[in-house]
């Protein structure tokens, strides 16, 4: 092997490397000309399968990640709706089989059964590369859904979110998943409160929230005992309701005295629970929880994740249903970093909220005739008339 050539696992792979190939040029597994450099760690999941284990690079050549957003073409409205319709069918795959796992994690939880970690990985690892693959597509699919079944549908939302934000963040491979894993079980420690607490539709009473507030040490109770379970992955359970100001629980800790895996899970966490409709509440708008986790900022939440999240996430993310200032209706498709409140949408419904031709347009560049467009509100598609099916399925 030349001297510039270096072998490395799959997990290694950074923005900035530059990619030989990969395989081991065997029968089953022939080695793949790659020949491209990594812009972001969407480029993996684009490059590599799945199921890749060892990666070539080249060591003598490394591309200066802070010049490619200058350099990127930028996508249109129309072919980033096309993008989101190819990509949901493999979202939902992702989703329906995280939802088969949430289920029977919980089931088992009530039961008293064990948890195996090498079922929860797969679950992970599919997530990640789906988010990898294209994020719009995820983040629309845990909007679409946040009118299903709370208990599982919010740890698979908070392991997108927390996922996400590690993935700003810059964790490589490894540390996604053990994120992951550790946003997947942050909840397992509810599977031990009592169901009358647990699912009482109105406010706990004094003594019933002490009772709630033990479940993350009933979490890592639980946890324990699972073969393979980093320390990390259980500090990230155990230490998602601590709050950046040393006034959450079950221990007080503060600032970076808490683990950087339960600092995001708890921005995860919050975050799901306002904008996901329960027994006893509305959704909250993602704008309006967003607006009120920012009043938050320094004090439950670690500032830097929360701007970060902020960023990845989006004031509108993919998925919102929004109404432009026309009145229009529309879908947003894809958030604009540089311009936050004025993603890409696609309008589907005119103002007296009947079907009209659909137009995919780029609100931060759209002109016509020297006005703009911008959004005027996220309202409740639901309080409309308006079912999530017929939303998705004007994704087609």
């Amino acid at each position: 092997m030349a001297d510039n050539i270096k072998s490395i696992k799959k997990r290694e792979v950074k923005p900035g490397m530059y990619i030989r190939g990969y395989g081991k040029g065997t029968f089953h597994d022939p080695q793949v000309e790659v020949g491209k450099f990594v812009e972001s760690y969407d480029d993996i999941a684009k490059y590599l399968p799945a199921d890749t284990d060892q990666v070539e690079i080249l060591t003598d050549k490394f591309l200066d990640i802070s010049e490619v957003s200058f350099r990127k073409v930028k996508v249109s409205a129309s072919q980033s709706a096309k993008a989101l319709a190819e990509a949901m069918p493999a979202a939902h795959k992702v989703h329906d089989e995280a939802m088969g796992y949430a289920k029977k994690l919980f089931s088992d939880l009530q039961s008293g059964k064990e948890i195996e970690l090498e079922d929860a990985v797969p679950i992970v690892d599919n997530i990640i590369e789906n988010v990898s693959a294209n994020k719009s597509a995820s983040l629309t699919l845990s909007f679409l859904k946040r009118y299903d079944e709370y208990t599982y549908t919010h740890c698979i939302n908070v392991n997108l979110f927390s996922v996400l934000l590690g993935k700003d963040m810059g964790l490589d491979r490894e540390q996604l998943q053990h994120l992951g894993v550790a946003a997947l079980f942050h909840d397992v420690g509810k599977g031990r409160v009592p169901s009358e607490v647990l699912n009482k539709p109105g406010k706990l009473t004094a003594e019933e929230f002490d009772i709630m507030k033990g479940h993350p040490l009933l979490g890592l109770k639980v946890l324990r005992s699972v073969d393979g379970l980093s320390k990390d992955i259980l500090r990230g359970v155990v230490e998602h309701h601590e709050r950046f100001n040393g006034t959450g629980y079950p221990r007080q800790l503060e600032g970076n005295g808490i683990h950087p895996y339960g600092r995001m899970i708890a921005i995860a966490d919050v975050y799901d629970a306002l904008t996901s409709v329960r027994v006893y509440k509305k959704a909250m708008t993602a704008a309006k929880a967003l607006t009120l986790m920012y009043k938050w900022k320094g004090t439950d939440f670690d500032p830097v994740y929360l701007d970060r999240f902020v960023r990845v996430i989006g004031i509108y993310p993919p998925g919102s249903f929004v109404q432009l200032d026309d009145e229009r209706y529309a879908l947003v498709l894809e958030t604009n970093e540089n311009a936050p409140l004025k993603p890409m949408v696609k309008i589907l419904l005119d103002k007296r909220r009947k079907p009209i031709l659909h137009e995919c347009i780029d609100l931060s560049t759209y002109d016509l005739n020297g006005e703009g467009l911008k959004v005027l509100c996220q309202p409740d598609p639901e309080n409309l008339g308006i079912n999530m099916k017929m939303l998705a399925d004007f994704l087609a």
